[in-house]
């Protein structure tokens, strides 16, 4: 074996023994990694060929790990659910604060399908998007997804059980860059897409639509105020999601006495958590000293106070088609008790010539569906990127599958060069091979601005069954050196038991 591959494996070790730190990735339990997997079958001949393995002889050490074959994601779909929803019966309702912190609060009210087919009372949802939301200023192009979705149960909306009734209640929000001043209650369109199990293909791409209806949260204060402030934001952006900065200036008119910094919305993204800085002048137009804005605070303000604002985004997080070219951005600012949003338009600005570069991050394991496909973040002292790699083995037995999702964030061709290196348990496997969604080239995979592909790997763990007779999870780590990352996570036991005997 190579020296380099051998200095790579013993960082591996180091990185299983120190990812112990804040994760920011989403959790994926042991139920959802079987269902995905199904069985983990031992490897035929084609596999110890696509591992570089003689599997007459044996021999594994002159073995280089080979890659990569394309293949199609297609998961094992476990049909477990067939209480579809009703799609005639659900009814969809939303509330809101008046001129508060912009969050459509929303219920859907579903039905079950009868008759029942199969294991009675659950079903699962892929997607709940909402759309067509009077008064938004992108009502022609924009969906949001619904945020924070959960059951009656208080479970998350992937899984939905009925009631005994056969109903269930979805809650959740989605946040418009508008603001909703009470004056018209906005109508919406959700979107809901299912399936007969979590990994299985939607029973309707397209899904069913509901038509919503709002009304005033009478348990909550009516924000609006009589005066209305509507200065201009004036900034940039830097390109290929640098950092965003614009200000404002205000003068406070009458009948205004407090106002809330909120989201700011610049494109399709929305960011709750930026610096907010601002300065009080005095008449003469001297500057009288300033703080820290905190968002979702409220400052008390008074008549004809002079009050510049300046707010930084350190990191965008925008599509790349978003902020890859010379076009301007709309930025919208809210501020609570105001009852008009803060517009203008942030100039496109090159920013240092990296930031443009190819850019290769790391995704859950499973495309999440509620929320945003965001990157993880890495955690410790060594940039792990934990909670990036999931999957089964074979309790008592010899292989395991896994994956990992990465992305290009950059606005160049970028590449993933294969096979780098897999540490199970702090020790080195026997071998192991990828299989890719997107076809390679010469053992790299080529991923466009925006692009991503699904890496599933196939290990030969270990030749003593011994190793491997536990139902706890084993530690994973997968190493591209070149790319900078170091990927940890678990590989969860298939709990089949025959293995053992």
């Amino acid at each position: 074996m190579k020296k380099q591959t051998l200095s790579i494996l013993l960082a591996l070790v180091l990185l299983l023994s120190i990812s112990i730190f804040p994760v920011f990735a989403q959790d994926w339990d042991e139920e959802d990694v079987s269902s995905y997997f199904g069985s983990i079958e031992d490897w035929d001949s084609e596999s110890y060929s696509l591992a570089g393995v003689d599997s007459e002889d044996f021999v594994f050490e002159d073995y280089d790990s080979k890659s990569v074959e394309s293949f199609d994601v297609t998961p094992e779909a476990t049909y477990e659910a067939k209480s579809l929803i009703n799609d005639t019966l659900a009814t969809a309702t939303a509330t809101y604060v008046p001129c508060g912190d912009g969050k459509l609060k929303i219920t859907i009210h579903l039905e079950q399908l009868t008759p029942i087919t199969g294991t009675p009372y659950v079903t699962y949802i892929r997607s709940v998007e909402v759309s067509n939301v009077l008064g938004d200023p992108n009502i022609a192009t924009a969906s949001y997804k619904l945020q924070d979705c959960h059951s009656q149960f208080g479970d998350r909306c992937e899984k939905v059980y009925f009631d005994s009734d056969g109903t269930a209640t979805l809650t959740g929000y989605v946040k418009v860059p508008m603001v909703l001043d009470g004056t018209v209650n906005p109508t919406f369109t959700v979107n809901i897409v299912q399936s007969e199990s979590k990994w299985a293909a939607p029973d309707d791409v397209a899904g069913f639509d509901i038509a919503g209806t709002s009304t005033v949260d009478t348990h909550a204060p009516d924000m609006c105020q009589i005066g209305v402030i509507s200065n201009t934001l004036n900034g940039y952006y830097q390109r290929c999601n640098g950092k965003a900065e614009f200000r404002v200036d205000i003068t406070i008119p009458a009948d205004v006495d407090f106002i809330v910094p909120s989201d700011v919305t610049i494109g399709s993204k929305t960011y709750s958590d930026y610096i907010c800085r601002y300065t009080r002048y005095g008449n003469a137009g001297y500057p009288m000293g300033g703080d820290y804005c905190e968002p979702g605070h409220r400052m008390n303000v008074r008549e004809n106070d002079k009050i510049r604002f300046e707010i930084l985004i350190d990191k965008l997080t925008n599509p790349i088609s978003e902020t890859d070219s010379d076009d301007n951005l709309m930025a919208y600012w809210r501020l609570g008790g105001n009852s008009v949003m803060l517009t203008g338009e942030l100039i496109s600005r090159r920013g240092p010539r990296e930031l443009c570069d190819a850019k290769i991050v790391p995704l859950s394991p499973f495309e999440p569906l509620f929320g945003d496909d965001d990157a993880i973040e890495p955690s410790g002292w060594y940039n792990t990127y934990d909670k990036a790699v999931a999957g089964l083995y074979q309790k008592c037995g010899r292989f395991g599958v896994f994956q990992i999702r990465l992305r290009n964030d950059g606005a160049k061709m970028g590449y993933v060069n294969l096979p780098g290196a897999v540490a199970i348990n702090g020790g080195t496997p026997i071998s192991f091979f990828w299989l890719s969604n997107i076809e390679p080239e010469h053992n790299r995979i080529p991923l466009i601005p925006g692009g991503e592909v699904t890496l599933k790997g196939h290990v030969y763990i270990t030749s003593i069954g011994s190793q491997m007779n536990s139902d706890g999870p084993a530690n994973i780590a997968v190493n591209f050196s070149d790319l900078g990352l170091y990927m940890t996570g678990n590989l969860f036991s298939d709990h089949v038991n025959w293995r053992c005997h």
